[in-house]
């Protein structure tokens, strides 16, 4: 629907027509721009719509200083996760995982000839138990990764792996 002029618009809205000029200057659609003398002509539905999406992305949005505020808001939170421990540094933590992951992938890949001669003669039961074995003594290394020495081939305690 059509409605011509400032003041009936406004009435639609229930503000004032000065509201209806800053909304034309922040967006609102005008159907046809009026002049000197010459009240403008706006789209009901079209009007209505631009303002309720207004409200919506007020609602949905971020103004800059709410993102300003949320962005200090975490970084706050991250110096006090690194100040209780509870976030490291990845250049802290990847030379022992390195460590780790390397030393296991060594120790599987370096089994298979002396796996074969050890389980010669076992039965099925017995295989299964040795291969057990050695699979959670390399998922162990991985799992205690933190424990692993420099070298990457002794954990903490000194004992091969």
């Amino acid at each position: 629907m059509r409605i011509i002029g400032q003041t009936e618009i406004a009435n639609i809205f229930g503000v004032s027509a000065r509201t209806i000029t800053e909304w034309q200057a922040a967006g609102m659609p005008v159907a046809v721009q009026g002049g000197p003398g010459v009240p403008g002509e706006y789209d009901s539905a079209a009007c209505i719509r631009w303002q309720l999406e207004r409200e919506v992305r007020k609602i949905q949005g971020e103004s800059p200083k709410d993102r300003l505020a949320r962005l200090q808001g975490d970084d706050l939170e991250m110096k006090l996760a690194h100040q209780r421990g509870k976030l490291i540094d990845t250049a802290a933590v990847e030379p022992a995982m390195r460590a780790a992951i390397v030393s296991a992938r060594e120790r599987i890949r370096s089994e298979p000839a002396r796996i074969a001669t050890l389980l010669e003669g076992l039965d099925r039961a017995d295989r299964e138990t040795r291969l057990r074995e050695l699979f959670d003594e390399v998922l162990g290394k991985l799992a205690h990764w933190q424990q692993v020495g420099t070298d990457g081939d002794q954990e903490a305690h000194g004992r091969p792996v």
